[in-house]
């Protein structure tokens, strides 16, 4: 199972997730949301950054175009999306970017947008709350790569786990402080996912 650490607003949490293990790293250029950081500032993190640990550049850009060039000023690898229809979602593929669509975790969303996404993130309510929910009502027949996100923690991951998704996406579930991530409690992440 692969785990994405996401809001990650500086250098020292990026490589320190990096080092425990993290298979991507979630940037938040999204204004008005609590862990959105500058574009040039993802850019500098992600220049630091190997080659084995997927940057995922988290937006609501409005056109496709928009979508493209935010990625190549980014240097990420992989855009996780909370617009853009699944036409527009694949022309960004077609310039090559690996894409992930945010979706509620409803059948008729997960169907309209399983073809045109690489990924499905299943979320509830507000992006970035820290809000559990009823992971077993994710449609998971209606795609191949389900990603669970929201309110997640080393304490309640198994009940995620246990549905075998393709990834696990954490934010706040291993802050000490908003935007500042707990070595321990990433680490704890990291293993409970991987064991």
């Amino acid at each position: 199972m692969k785990v994405k650490i996401c809001g990650i607003m500086n250098e020292h949490d990026a490589l320190l997730c990096e080092s425990l293990g993290a298979d991507a790293l979630g940037f938040v250029h999204f204004p008005m949301r609590s862990r959105s950081i500058p574009i040039e500032s993802i850019e500098k993190i992600c220049s630091k950054l190997g080659p084995m640990t997927t940057k995922v550049l988290v937006c609501a850009p409005k056109t496709a175009d928009e979508a493209v060039d935010l990625v190549k000023r980014c240097n990420v690898d992989t855009i996780q999306l909370y617009s853009l229809s699944p036409k527009e979602i694949t022309v960004v593929r077609a310039h090559g970017i690996k894409t992930i669509r945010a979706i509620l975790p409803v059948r008729a969303d997960a169907i309209r947008y399983a073809d045109s996404a690489d990924a499905l993130l299943f979320e509830s309510g507000m992006p970035g709350q820290g809000k559990s929910y009823d992971y077993s009502k994710i449609p998971f027949d209606c795609c191949s790569r389900v990603i669970i996100a929201g309110g997640l923690n080393p304490e309640n991951l198994h009940t995620a786990k246990k549905l075998k998704p393709y990834a696990l996406d954490v934010s706040s579930g291993v802050e000490r402080k908003l935007g500042m991530k707990d070595p321990a409690l990433v680490a704890e992440f990291i293993r409970r996912c991987k064991q």
